[in-house]
């Protein structure tokens, strides 16, 4: 990300002033909390993919740095109540903010980013964009429900998570890009380029999400959440069959069998349940580069090609 950041440049530069002026409150407790963020931002590609789409489309405007802002703001937001939903431990390497400074402090921390993300909408003319927004909230919202619904029932199937995928992960890459387009001027190049994008976005957000569950299947395993990995593996074993036998490993890993995380483990490994999300999202990023590819020639597109290859 340090080559994207270094060529948006000035545009970069814009986002993050918005970004910092936006949090500034004379409240102590959610100045630190602010700064413990800001300190590990984080890839910050939403804004990035934003600041590209709206490159690609016409000129960056105080608009565009806006909405880079804005989608910055809903990710976290939407980060700071998952980790209290999921009670996790950590982000970005370091204690999530809920196990820093408690729950309520990370629940509250989120919703006064969303109000703050509003407010800067409002004040750079975008309210014609705030239909995108309340549909991503939504999204997002219902996603987390969602998955919460079937980690007790561990009945989740492909469908089920890919549903989850396009509601927590593609449609805030999807709303990041839109934002981004109908940031600039209506024109010729925006009706043309918008289709592609928006393409490109849902894949991109895809492949993220898929690529994440590749990276963290142990963990993910340990918190007993199935993802791709799992259901690859249970589709090419056969569902039916061994499903009541995956959930059996699943509930005696909620109590903490530590027998049952190697004996998932090997069950992926032996059904080439890695191999079969590999291929997932190999689909999702050759079906997101090959939208980019229908783009002008422009450092805009090549950061967006750079974010696709993450």
């Amino acid at each position: 990300m340090d080559w994207v950041r270094q060529s948006l440049g000035a545009d970069w530069m814009a986002f993050e002033n918005i970004l910092k002026t936006a949090l500034d409150t004379p409240h102590a407790l959610l100045t630190t909390i602010d700064q413990y963020i800001l300190n590990r931002p984080g890839k910050q590609i939403r804004p990035a993919l934003a600041l590209s789409a709206a490159g690609v489309c016409g000129t960056p405007g105080p608009l565009s740095h806006a909405v880079a802002a804005i989608a910055e703001m809903i990710h976290t937001a939407s980060l700071l109540h998952d980790d209290v939903a999921d009670n996790a431990q950590t982000r970005r390497g370091k204690e999530s903010v809920q196990k820093q400074f408690g729950p309520r402090a990370a629940i509250m921390l989120g919703d006064f980013w969303l109000a703050r993300a509003l407010q800067i909408l409002i004040q750079h003319n975008g309210t014609h964009l705030l239909p995108l927004y309340a549909n991503v909230i939504e999204d997002l919202s219902e996603g987390e429900i969602f998955q919460m619904e079937k980690a007790k029932t561990l009945d989740i199937t492909l469908a089920d998570y890919y549903t989850v995928c396009k509601k927590k992960t593609a449609s805030l890459f999807h709303v990041s890009v839109m934002s981004g387009v109908l940031s600039v001027p209506n024109s010729s190049t925006t009706e043309t380029y918008r289709p592609f994008l928006s393409r490109a976005a849902y894949h991109m957000g895809m492949a993220f999400q898929i690529r994440d569950d590749l990276a963290d299947v142990t963990q993910d395993l340990a918190e007993a959440k199935i993802t791709l990995p799992l259901l690859g593996a249970l589709r090419q074993a056969g569902d039916e069959r061994f499903r009541p036998q995956v959930i059996l490993w699943i509930r005696s890993l909620e109590k903490e069998d530590l027998t049952a995380h190697d004996q998932l483990i090997s069950f992926i490994k032996d059904h080439k349940g890695r191999e079969y999300a590999q291929k997932v999202f190999n689909h999702h990023k050759e079906q997101a580069r090959e939208r980019i590819g229908h783009l002008p020639n422009s450092v805009w597109k090549e950061c967006l090609l750079t974010i696709s290859d993450m």
